[in-house]
């Protein structure tokens, strides 16, 4: 079943079924030798952003929606890319970790920021959002 969300006069972006939402809400560890990130926003308001990583465009999320990927450890960079701004980072991940990664461009500000945070505030984000589907 596929649902559809959108903040106030935004564009609406895939999401996942209620099951597989609650299921990436659990936090488990990542399979062997991988590693996962969420990606979420947490602002109520704002554009989508698509969400790379690498040279490969992962996911698109909007205000209050997340996406959890693994990957395999090491050092990866992440950019965001919203109408007119792209922005990047980059993280270092180990089998096993779990990483919370913010992507933001609030109202009235110019460009998408995308950076590691705390994993509480990430877990918060992720338990009050939507999560979307893959690209």
């Amino acid at each position: 079943m596929l649902l559809l969300v959108a903040a106030c006069g935004q564009t609406q972006v895939p999401t996942t079924s209620p099951a597989l939402d609650t299921a990436g809400k659990q936090f488990s560890p990542p399979p062997a030798n991988l590693a996962a990130i969420y990606f979420n926003t947490p602002t109520s308001a704002g554009p989508i952003i698509r969400v790379a990583v690498g040279v490969n465009t992962m996911v698109q999320v909007a205000p209050q929606t997340w996406m959890r990927l693994e990957r395999q450890p090491g050092w990866h960079e992440l950019r965001c890319i919203s109408p007119g701004s792209v922005s990047a980072t980059t993280i270092t991940l180990a089998p096993g970790d779990l990483c919370f990664v913010d992507v933001e461009q609030p109202p009235g500000q110019a460009t998408c920021t995308i950076r590691e945070t705390a994993p509480e505030l990430g877990r918060r984000a992720v338990l009050q959002g939507n999560r979307v589907m893959p690209l």
